[in-house]
């Protein structure tokens, strides 16, 4: 019943048929074009926020023992779903070096005494001994909130700024 199966010509047959199966699928799954999920698409790149967070593998029991953090910044992006509806994606990575950079930066501007009229006496001028110094800070005057119906010469005793609607 299966003698024919025997005959090498069906035998070339069967390997030709298996080999060119075995080369389509390889040659289909190779070129096989990324089908949308249909669920959503990109409307724009990721940006950042602006936030930063520190993270730190192991909590330090003395929160003046040093550790080591990891700067994190958040980014986001707008992406519409299959109605139509726009939704906004928040995703937590790792700072590059020069997020890092600027993270230095803000913080060095933001604690520079000389920048915000921090005066430091020198030691002969205060009569002070060596090792204790004084610092002076100069601020600029509150300026006075007013209240509803009082003059503009008299400051108010703790209201709230109107503008005398």
């Amino acid at each position: 019943m299966l003698d024919y199966l025997t005959e090498p010509m069906i035998i070339w047959a069967f390997v030709v048929l298996a080999a060119i199966a075995a080369i389509t699928v390889i040659y289909l799954s190779l070129h096989k074009e990324k089908k949308s999920d249909g669920i959503s698409t990109e409307t724009t790149e990721w940006q950042p926020t602006g936030k930063i967070d520190f993270s730190c593998a192991g909590v330090p029991k003395d929160e003046t023992e040093p550790a080591t953090f990891l700067l994190r910044v958040e980014d986001f992006r707008t992406v519409k779903s299959i109605s139509g509806v726009e939704h906004v994606e928040i995703r937590w990575r790792s700072a590059t070096l020069a997020e890092a950079k600027r993270v230095v930066v803000c913080y060095q501007k933001a604690t520079d005494i000389q920048a915000k009229g921090y005066q430091f006496p020198s030691d002969r001028a205060s009569g002070s001994k060596s090792g204790d110094r004084k610092v002076a800070i100069s601020t600029p005057p509150p300026s006075p909130i007013l209240e509803p119906g009082s003059s503009s010469h008299e400051p108010a005793r703790g209201g709230v700024q109107s503008d005398g609607a």
